[in-house]
């Protein structure tokens, strides 16, 4: 079975890059271990400049609701902080809807998808790249697209796989509830609720309202141990959570709470994102921000390892010096700012309550942090606007105490 391109993974940075590569008329085959639909950990909040720049999503009905702040707490007992903006702020997707919806779009753009198959071994050569399927298929294409995400075994096949010890671990649940009585605890813009070292670890909680669900959950940042990733360590931090969640009315008392689900996150990316006939993109090359978030840094790299893969085909090149483009094309877009928030995460816990705090009461710093949140600019390019603030503030601070 022959294709020009093999995408391995159909989340959102696998199914963008997919339905792109489709779209150019190139013979895309977009594989799955899993069967389809199928859920997936995670929070589900896109901010909205990818909304603009990906306008199928609302355009396939694929948003359930759109918030416009948060309130952020540190701890319960005292008074949370609130951000809030006229604008929306993120949608809100269901994942299990949401990658469906992306896969059926790739589908009807040229794309053809197979589910339920899992690569076990690949083999790069000097002109095609070899796969072999749980089923004993063999598949063969002249580029093969990672998108499986953390544990990728294209990103382990291919030596590309990250060493590093430091994964994020989360604990999660999606509640089903009646459109009445989240209207009647998320009133209005349907603000969510963030809960900074809720453990006192370097971690935060989270509540995000959706249209007819609440996503809740806990997360930390921690070194990656097997027990970790079973979830071990968070379930009573989870219950805890649960209980003061009710405590304070942020959600009903009758919600009950069964199918609990884990996930891991990468902390940071991959060095090295491409190889001979080969590239990675998503959690598969480690993309994901200070808030765990990745829907957006998936789709644009997708898009990206498209762009680069019908380049590449057209010309008849798929060495790994060509394919380096593809790095030098998502470092620009939004590489920097992930360096950026990985070294935010490492500090993750160290006087957060005072940086949030000085950030959420001024004016001018949390129009900088929002506009990059929200996406109208990036970290990147205000570090220092941001940095010369926070020295103003915390002197202003210190002084005032004086």
């Amino acid at each position: 079975m022959k294709y020009d391109v093999i995408v391995v993974g159909a989340g959102p940075a696998g199914s963008t890059s997919a339905k792109f590569l489709a779209e150019e008329g190139i013979k895309v085959l977009l594989i799955d271990k899993e069967k389809f639909p199928r859920d997936k950990p995670c929070g589900g909040g896109i901010p909205i400049r990818t909304l603009k720049k990906f306008k199928y999503i609302e355009e396939k009905e694929l948003i359930e609701s759109y918030t416009y702040g948060v309130y952020v707490n540190f701890p319960f007992k005292e008074e949370p902080i609130k951000v809030e903006i006229e604008k929306p702020m993120h949608g809100m997707v269901l994942r299990k809807k949401f990658d469906y919806g992306l896969v059926n779009h790739a589908i009807d753009c040229g794309t053809k998808f197979a589910d339920k198959t899992k690569i076990v071994d690949m083999k790069i050569d000097k002109n095609k790249v070899k796969l072999i399927t749980n089923n004993n298929q063999y598949l063969e294409s002249k580029i093969v697209i990672g998108a499986d995400g953390v544990w990728s075994i294209i990103a382990k096949k291919s030596n590309l796989s990250q060493n590093s010890k430091n994964f994020g671990v989360c604990l999660y649940q999606e509640v089903n509830l009646k459109e009445k009585t989240i209207k009647n605890y998320f009133p209005g813009k349907k603000l969510a609720h963030v809960h900074i070292n809720y453990t006192g670890k370097n971690g935060y909680g989270w509540v995000f309202p959706k249209r007819e669900h609440i996503n809740i959950g806990v997360g930390e940042l921690k070194k990656h141990r097997t027990q970790d990733v079973k979830g071990i360590g968070l379930k009573d931090a989870f219950k805890r959570y649960i209980k003061n969640l009710k405590e304070n009315k942020i959600i009903p008392k009758e919600i009950k709470f069964e199918k609990v689900k884990g996930a891991a996150l990468p902390s940071c990316h991959i060095e090295k994102t491409y190889s001979d006939r080969l590239l990675l993109c998503g959690e598969a090359a480690g993309f994901i921000n200070i808030g765990g978030g990745g829907i957006d840094y998936a789709m644009i790299s997708g898009e990206l390892a498209a762009k680069v893969t019908v380049e590449s085909l057209e010309n008849n090149r798929a060495t790994e010096n060509y394919l380096s483009r593809y790095q030098r094309l998502w470092m620009d877009e939004f590489g920097k700012d992930i360096k950026i928030f990985s070294k935010m995460q490492k500090k993750f816990g160290e006087k957060t309550h005072k940086f949030i705090t000085l950030a959420c009461k001024d004016e001018k710093l949390s129009k900088l942090f929002l506009d990059v949140f929200i996406g109208n600019t990036k970290f990147y390019e205000n570090k220092w606007k941001i940095g010369r603030r926070l020295v103003y503030l915390y002197l202003r601070d210190f002084l005032h105490k004086d």
